[in-house]
């Protein structure tokens, strides 16, 4: 009976122990686990930096047969997801394996440098082996982050429209005279801005220069004669030590209706003289437009245009015209055209018989005869007046006799 009692604790500990033994890790001892090709061991801090994709190395002895294993490798405290992971497969007790992963280190961290906890696990359904090692991340000297593009993603050929670019230093250093382009670049199209300085740290209580992020606004124009299509939408952002490049696609569509409505199409005009042929342009696309004109002259003319006129969208502006007969014009139809943005306008200045000049010099000789005859009229009335006032302290006299 004594012996029978002396018997159940020690079985009861060697269950214990076939328990554990059997519910051991997948892994014999922590894995080997290299980071940017340096092993990472107890107390060992490895620096990475913002914006890096980091090779991560583990290799691990199996400690039992497994199926359905994987291995994860994470960091948490980033906006973005640090993360990646095997397929499954199985392992064999005693056998060793190595698998290679890879994390980008995000953009996003508001220190200069911070440490991290980098987790690996070797896991399945049943079981799983975890270890942890302290990692640094740090930023590099020089990195600028395009944060966001925003822009309207289906525009008009012809239309002007406007793309909103929000950059972020996130790098150790400041960045000193940055530039950014906006650029479509199979239509040969592109815009620059000057965006300035951007501190590494943004300190604007003591210095509100000191901002590490801008808003750009650049306005690109599309062509007339784009056709319709999905095209590349090229963002650069750049200084002398940095660059930054981001793509996004925008849909042009056909050219948005323009109407151009003249006003009058043909007038007679005398030789010298000046008249108009204004036009109505009628933009009805939901963006600005620019409109680019030029007058084609004809012979014995001088026509007088803006170069550039800028419409609003759904609105419409008068495009100031005017002709000119010179001197030695001859008589009949003399036709010009008004290109605006391609399109054109034909009109006809009908030059007639009479002189413009020679009008205005007889109407400028009748008014100066008038006004001699008015000056003549006038000095009689005076002197008349004169004459009378003399003549009346005589009478005045007289009758006193």
């Amino acid at each position: 009976m004594n012996t029978k009692t002396f018997l159940i604790p020690f079985i009861a500990v060697l269950a214990v122990l076939m328990v554990g033994f059997t519910s051991a890790g997948l892994t014999s001892g922590n894995p080997s686990v290299t980071f940017n090709d340096v092993v990472l061991g107890s107390g060992v801090t490895m620096a990475g930096a913002t914006g890096e994709t980091v090779p991560i190395r583990v290799s691990f002895v199996a400690n039992k047969d497994a199926e359905d294993v994987k291995v994860k490798v994470w960091m948490d405290g980033f906006r973005d997801e640090v993360f990646d992971s095997t397929s499954r497969f199985s392992i064999i007790s005693g056998s060793t394996y190595s698998k290679l992963l890879s994390i980008r280190l995000p953009t996003d961290l508001k220190q200069l440098s911070k440490v991290f906890t980098l987790k690996v696990s070797v896991v399945n359904a049943d079981d799983e082996t975890q270890t942890t090692y302290s990692v640094k991340v740090q930023r590099e000297d020089y990195i600028t982050d395009v944060l966001s593009v925003d822009y309207n993603s289906k525009v008009s050929a012809g239309e002007t429209f406007p793309v909103t670019i929000v950059i972020k230093n996130v790098g150790m250093q400041d960045l000193d005279d940055g530039y950014v382009i906006v650029s479509i670049p199979s239509l040969g199209i592109a815009t620059r801005s000057y965006f300035g300085d951007l501190a590494a740290i943004e300190n604007c209580s003591n210095d509100c220069d000191k901002e590490d992020s801008v808003q750009r606004i650049v306005s690109l124009k599309v062509p007339e004669s784009v056709q319709a299509g999905l095209y590349e939408l090229v963002v650069r952002v750049y200084n002398k030590d940095s660059t930054r490049t981001v793509s996004k696609t925008i849909s042009i569509e056909d050219s948005a209706s323009t109407s151009l409505i003249a006003v009058t199409k043909s007038q007679d005009i005398k030789i010298g003289e000046t008249k108009k042929f204004d036009l109505i342009v009628v933009n009805s696309g939901k963006g600005i437009r620019v409109y680019n004109i030029q007058a084609v002259l004809g012979a014995g003319l001088s026509v007088s245009v803006p170069s550039i006129i800028t419409v609003s969208s759904d609105s419409s502006a008068t495009i100031p015209v005017s002709a000119t007969v010179l001197d030695n014009a001859d008589l009949g139809a003399h036709p010009f055209s008004v290109e605006v943005n391609g399109q054109k306008v034909s009109l006809t200045a009908n030059v007639v018989a009479g002189s413009a000049s020679k009008s205005v010099s007889t109407s400028v000789l009748a008014l100066t005869v008038i006004l001699v005859i008015i000056f003549v009229v006038l000095l009689i009335v005076l002197i008349v007046l004169m004459t009378r006032k003399d003549k009346q302290p005589d009478q005045v006299e007289t009758s006193y006799y």
